[in-house]
């Protein structure tokens, strides 16, 4: 209960940091000669990864939240989806540079690959499968924080190490970026790893008709007992 607890605070304090200036038209992210669909799916963008975080919250306590599982994996799949899709539009003018680009695009193809594989093995009733894909998928959402953690330490880094303001702004962007959510999944891979899954389905044992796998009472989850995100 107190890691969910931490995770809450980080979490909360982001959003209350972060969110203010998209709610009232600003931006955090310099906006000079981006294309005129930039903000708006820049504001889509970060107002639906919100709403995903505050869903994976509820996943990952799932031991005091189980009931509220299947509601909120669904919210966290319905925002993590555009959520991707958007982070590689974006990603593809950022106004950090080519590298940042290429971390941008990289975080988004993975984040839809993962909540994709996610989905598809609770279907077929893997709960196994499924928490370990959607873990990956949650570590590079929550990424951002690492993001946001990360780039005042990169510059202040950079500015006593005597690095011209040019290579500063030219490479703290990608410095940031792309350590941020290599750290995240590198984290999430070693978690896996050392907590081996239990068994959490019955090989050979078909959907029911009509039989939702992702609704409590389903026996293809309560054979595993939920779990993950």
């Amino acid at each position: 209960m107190k890691k969910l607890l931490v995770g809450a605070l980080l979490v909360l304090v982001f959003l209350a940091y972060s969110l203010p200036p998209y709610l009232t038209g600003g931006s955090r992210v310099p906006l000079d000669d981006q294309p005129n669909w930039y903000y708006g799916l820049l504001v889509g963008h970060i107002l639906l990864g919100s709403v995903a975080m505050l869903a994976g919250l509820v996943q990952l306590g799932r031991r005091w939240f189980a009931k509220y599982h299947w509601i909120a994996g669904r919210i966290y799949v319905a925002c993590a989806l555009p959520v991707g899709l958007a982070a590689i539009a974006i990603g593809t003018v950022t106004p950090f540079g080519p590298v940042n680009a290429a971390s941008n695009v990289t975080l988004g193809s993975l984040m839809l690959l993962f909540t994709a594989l996610g989905v598809r093995a609770i279907v077929g009733g893997d709960v196994a499968a499924h928490r370990r894909w959607m873990l990956r998928s949650a570590a590079l959402m929550y990424s951002v924080i690492i993001n946001r953690i990360l780039g005042p330490i990169i510059f202040l880094v950079l500015d006593a190490a005597g690095a011209p303001s040019s290579m500063t702004d030219a490479v703290g962007p990608a410095l940031v970026a792309w350590p941020s959510w290599l750290i995240a999944i590198g984290f999430c891979e070693w978690w896996l790893r050392r907590t081996p899954p239990k068994r959490r389905r019955v090989a050979g044992t078909p959907a029911r008709n009509g039989e939702d796998p992702l609704r409590p009472g389903s026996e293809r989850v309560s054979l595993g007992g939920g779990g993950g995100i």
